[in-house]
């Protein structure tokens, strides 16, 4: 469609089940969830034209893809924003740890400066796969006590945690404790996380645990998935969300 004012959207929840009713008759239901939303206030689907292998790991990793197009995680250049001490092309490279990269292109090389990621309940791989392929990530800890695939982990610069977030924390302030002594080492640059928790608070502290453990970098990025598993009006899921995004305010 052309010239038109709003975008409808509607997903669906698992799989059908089957429900019997008390007459005997039985009927396929199944879940959706479904929104409404103005057209400025939305960005086109998502069709990916990265050069990425055509064996994607799951569609995780679009969501991360969808993460950085919405919210145009790419400050411009010229911007006095998050300006370092860093080279880059003759040119003052911003603290944002992805300062020459559009959403949707493929991942410069042009950054000498090491960069590191962290992708917290990363298994099977799919977002330490975007970072790999469409940051300018040198190093990422991909934290999970689950599998990856192979052909993830395998990669350069990817290093499996195969732990808890809440092991993986210390394990990794402990290896940038020793980098600091030995070179110029400046923490972590984005920390992202899908990872399935019981508890809807859970994503935020373990947030909150990395922070508080010195484990990152000045002005340093992160996405987190907030999973509304308590209640079923969009009331309820809304206002639970405004907590959690209250607690990281003065991150």
């Amino acid at each position: 469609p052309s010239n038109h004012s709003h975008i409808l959207s509607i997903i669906q929840l698992g799989r059908p089940t089957m429900k019997k009713y008390d007459n005997g008759k039985s009927a396929q239901i199944s879940s959706f969830l479904v929104g409404i939303a103005p057209v400025q206030e939305t960005v086109p689907p998502v069709s990916s034209t990265s050069d990425s292998i055509d064996d994607d790991v799951c569609r995780a990793y679009y969501k991360l893809e969808e993460a950085f197009e919405r919210y145009s995680l790419s400050p411009n250049i010229n911007s006095q924003t998050f300006i370092t001490n860093v080279s880059l092309d003759g040119r003052k490279a911003l603290h944002w740890p992805f300062p020459i990269l559009k959403a949707g292109t493929k991942r410069k090389s042009t950054q000498q400066t090491h960069i590191i990621g962290v992708d917290c309940g990363s298994a099977p791989g799919g977002w330490t796969k975007y970072l790999k392929e469409q940051t300018v990530c040198t190093e990422i800890f991909s934290i999970d006590p689950g599998e990856m695939a192979k052909s993830i982990s395998s990669l350069s610069g990817v290093n499996h945690l195969k732990m808890t977030a809440a092991d993986a924390i210390p394990k990794i302030s402990e290896i940038l404790a020793l980098r600091r002594k030995c070179d110029d080492c400046d923490g972590i640059a984005i920390w992202v996380s899908d990872m399935c928790v019981h508890e809807l608070t859970k994503q935020v502290d373990i947030f909150l645990l990395a922070k508080n453990a010195d484990i990152f970098r000045p002005g340093m990025a992160f996405v987190l998935t907030i999973k509304c598993n308590v209640g079923h009006a969009k009331d309820r899921f809304d206002d639970l969300t405004r907590n959690e995004v209250k607690r990281l305010e003065h991150v």
